[in-house]
């Protein structure tokens, strides 16, 4: 709740000063630019227009992310990111806000262009400058943009960690709150340096009571194994998850630091892309769910004809899956099985599947029987890309054996994967998690750019029938 908060006073900050901008703005362009105040002079342009281009920044600003958790952005990459936004916003405001201005010449809107910029992109910041560097440095002082933390271990590396948070800890926001024990039988380096909350059984309690919002492992090699019992156990907490790297992570390259007080951890999830990815994610999604529904209607209406003449039964084949979150939807396909193919239980279909029929078996080479889940993704339950949905069922089975899997459960369900690209159908439990790896590489690595990779090579995929 804190770091909503501080967002919605950075947006307002950033409303008030770009209100500002556009208001001195106005006025250097009335008077000294074009030099004619009796061009313009309405009270909208004095005073109501400045709302919409102040309410206009603040929407780029939050799209790119400046907003979502203020307190642990990097003021550097924040300047350079507001950099690009603003010179791209001041021209795309110039189009929309200047084509019928009386412009003398274009030297003067080359000016105005550049006075503008300039001037908005001092605003922006100028607020970045006064409230991170200066107004943190208060709210931290009186403890009140803290973040509880909790340890998980109590070994070299939780020792160690302990003493980088007492030394920058503070400065960046954690307040650590007590350490998890991971073992009964290991030597406890944390005895009187840290308050001990409990083991890891007590884990659920903990959440619970203490709220944290970091949780870090800093567990030993023996202890390594502890991760998917602690992401199972997190999951469904706002809590985020971060470890101790080892000497091989910090040779990987895994290891990013933000400023160089930062203590080096390495987040287990991922935190979300930017709202930009969202937003433009969505807009694909909705785009060529419509295309295709309209485009391919004539070929989903003859292979509605050739399910219904293959066997009884319908023609759309309806199914409850588990999506993002952990909500439960209607999946729909064209059907591809006899009627009553379950009817002894859920069964994964396998190769040379009897239960399929024979339109059924060209359709699932195809992919084809997909088609009918872009109404999924029109209506937001499904995305193009991401890990496929499964039924409670099985996801039940994968979770008991791969805890980590409930990670998949934080994005939308795609009707193509990575894991469906790389690994393909899954006709068995132990399938399913050999493919989840994949999936958790593709949650780690969201991008539009590896979206349109994962489409391009999806209708490779079909144009090469090359699906079970």
């Amino acid at each position: 709740m804190r770091r909503q908060l501080l967002g919605l006073f950075f947006a307002a900050t950033d409303f008030l000063l770009a209100y500002a901008g556009w208001v001195g703005f106005y006025w250097i362009r009335r008077f000294y630019l074009y030099n004619d105040p009796a061009t313009t002079g309405t009270l909208w342009e004095y005073l109501w227009a400045p709302l919409l281009v102040a309410s206009y920044w603040v929407v780029l600003y939050g799209l790119e992310g400046s907003y979502s958790d203020p307190i642990r952005q990097s003021i550097l990459r924040e300047l350079f990111a507001r950099a690009w936004i603003t010179a791209l916003g001041s021209l795309a405001l110039f189009f929309l806000a200047f084509l019928d201005d009386p412009i003398p010449n274009y030297k003067a809107y080359r000016l105005a262009l550049g006075g503008y910029l300039g001037l908005q992109l001092g605003c922006s910041w100028l607020a970045l400058l006064l409230l991170r560097l200066g107004l943190f440095q208060v709210l931290r002082r009186r403890r009140l943009f803290y973040f509880p933390t909790v340890i998980v271990g109590n070994g070299p590396r939780a020792l160690q960690l302990i003493k980088e948070l007492s030394t920058h800890g503070k400065e960046l926001g954690y307040d650590l709150i007590g350490y998890i024990t991971p073992s009964a039988n290991s030597p406890n380096l944390l005895q009187g340096k840290a308050k001990k909350l409990g083991s890891l059984e007590d884990m659920d309690r903990i959440l619970q009571q203490r709220q944290p919002h970091y949780l870090i492992l800093a567990t030993e090699p023996q202890d390594e194994h502890i991760l998917p019992h602690v992401l199972a156990q997190v999951n469904g907490y706002p809590v985020e998850v971060y470890f101790v790297p080892a000497l091989r992570d910090v040779l990987a390259g895994g290891v990013r630091l933000g400023s160089p007080i930062d203590i080096p951890l390495v987040a287990v999830s991922p935190g979300p892309p930017s709202p930009w990815y969202e937003v433009v994610k969505r807009g694909m999604d909705i785009t060529f769910s419509i295309l295709a529904l309209i485009l391919l209607a004539p070929l989903m209406a003859i292979i509605a004809v050739l399910v219904r003449l293959s066997s009884p039964g319908p023609i759309i084949f309806r199914q409850e899956r588990i999506g993002k979150h952990g909500r439960p939807f209607i999946m729909y396909k064209f059907r591809t099985m006899y009627q009553d193919a379950e009817k002894d239980g859920p069964a994964l279909s396998r190769t040379g599947d009897p239960r399929i029929t024979p339109i059924g078996r060209w359709l699932r080479k195809t992919r084809l029987d997909e088609l009918p889940q872009f109404w999924n993704v029109l209506k937001g339950e499904m995305s193009l890309v991401g890990p496929r949905p499964e039924r409670q069922y099985y996801i039940q089975q994968i979770v008991a054996r791969a805890p980590e899997y409930k990670q998949l459960l934080k994005i939308r369900p795609g009707i193509t994967s990575l894991g469906m690209v790389q690994y393909g159908y899954a006709s068995s439990v132990e399938e399913m998690i050999e493919r989840m790896r994949y999936d958790l590489i593709y949650l780690a690595n969201r991008s539009l750019l590896l979206d349109i990779k994962i489409l391009f090579y999806t209708v490779l995929r079909v144009l090469q029938a090359r699906g079970k």
